[in-house]
């Protein structure tokens, strides 16, 4: 087995993604009058196939084994020829940052907890896929993904939603909760990366900004 075959990717990766489908196709309506055709597909998440597999792969994360590429790949082929694909990986990113980052800490300045936010996501992401997974370039917030394994997996894009979801989570959590992360460019669109910022709500009205430079006035607090 060559070491990019070796199984690296952890067990709860496929957790939150199976759990992500779950709570994306819970029904907000009555069942009575759909058409099934149409109603299948989109209650995948509900079946009892899928609650089996998040028990199995609950136990796998419990007795840290982890998923070869192969695996990883088969399961987002389950979910990128949907409809809502995008969605499904957004959810399952911020599931992922709910279970392994912590919360904010107020008593530290601003950009310290940025700083903190940045090294976390870097560590956690590498533990999760067995791999560095991109990272930090100048500014408070700005991620850079090449060669990513996303696009690699998903040519549409749809999985790089997994890091915007994961990335947003983690800043609302351990940073500001009016902060939001957005994919400025991705290599599917021809970039040589997939990168991410923040936005940010301008003070008194509704517009937002991306935030490209430090965000408060503290000493700055380098790069991860």
């Amino acid at each position: 087995m060559t070491e990019t075959q070796k199984p690296r990717v952890a067990a709860q990766v496929a957790v939150s993604l199976l759990e992500a489908l779950r709570q994306l196709d819970h029904p907000g309506e009555t069942l009575k009058d759909e058409v099934i055709a149409n109603t299948i597909p989109r209650r995948f998440g509900l079946s009892r196939v899928v609650e089996r597999q998040i028990e199995l792969y609950q136990e796998y994360s419990r007795q840290g084994r982890k998923l070869s590429s192969d695996e990883l790949a088969e399961f987002v082929n389950l979910v990128k020829k949907r409809p809502d694909a995008a969605r499904v990986f957004l959810e399952m990113g911020a599931q992922l940052a709910g279970e392994h980052l912590p919360s904010r800490r107020r008593w530290l300045p601003r950009s310290t907890r940025l700083m903190l936010v940045r090294r976390a996501i870097e560590r956690t992401l590498a533990r999760l896929f067995g791999q560095r997974v991109g990272g930090f370039v100048s500014g408070p917030f700005s991620l850079e993904v090449s060669a990513s394994p996303f696009v690699q997996l998903d040519a549409s894009g749809d999985a790089c939603e997994l890091i915007t979801g994961f990335c947003q989570s983690a800043v609302r959590r351990g940073v500001d909760e009016g902060l939001t992360v957005v994919k400025l460019s991705c290599e599917t669109g021809g970039a040589r990366s997939c990168r991410w910022s923040l936005k940010e709500q301008e003070p008194g009205g509704s517009a937002v900004r991306v935030v490209e430079h430090e965000v408060d006035e503290e000493p700055g607090d380098g790069d991860v």
